[in-house]
């Protein structure tokens, strides 16, 4: 699915950066010379079956082959894993081993992180020796659970006890993929 989402992304980059305002366009260049679209005139609009030659570098196939492999070779725009990572859910629990609600949730916890792999970050965090994070997101009551979005954002906080059911409900609420 991401790599899905990841090809969508840079095949509409490419298409956008090879095909919008082409200079061999007879459309595009009028409207450019005239300084919009609306300016073209009818007759420069009308395009005829010569118009529309595709070389065999810059077809359809060919690029969303070029896209695919180079999509597995190279980095992504900041701009996109930017919107990846917003669409992200993050989950962190916050509990100590003494506490006997963190203790009930600590289960809980573990078997949606297996469940949720790939889908939803969940980490488990002991207040007593992840004091840094623990101080970050203001923990004053445990359990605790933070959802966060990819970018670290904080989307709701619930403290106490939370059953499976209404994690995956918050879960889904928050627009999770599960």
């Amino acid at each position: 699915m991401k790599t899905k989402i990841i090809i969508i992304f840079v095949f509409l980059a490419v298409l956008y950066s090879f095909n919008f305002y082409n200079s061999d366009c007879p459309v595009c260049a009028s409207a450019n010379a005239e300084g919009s679209a609306a300016a073209a005139t009818a007759e420069t609009s009308l395009l005829t079956p010569a118009d529309l030659t595709v070389t065999p570098a810059k077809g359809f196939i060919e690029d969303t082959l070029a896209v695919t492999l180079a999509t597995n070779e190279m980095e992504l725009p900041e701009s996109v894993l930017k919107i990846i990572a917003k669409n992200k859910i993050i989950l962190y629990e916050f509990g100590a081993g003494k506490c006997a609600q963190c203790k009930q949730m600590k289960p809980i916890i573990e078997e949606l992180q297996k469940e949720l792999e790939g889908k939803v970050e969940i980490k488990l965090f002991d207040v007593g020796s992840d004091k840094e994070i623990t101080e970050k997101h203001k923990i004053m009551l445990i359990p605790c659970q933070v959802f966060l979005d990819g970018e670290g954002k904080e989307l709701f906080r619930h403290e106490g006890f939370f059953s499976k059911e209404e994690i995956l409900a918050k879960l889904k609420e928050l627009g999770a993929k599960l």
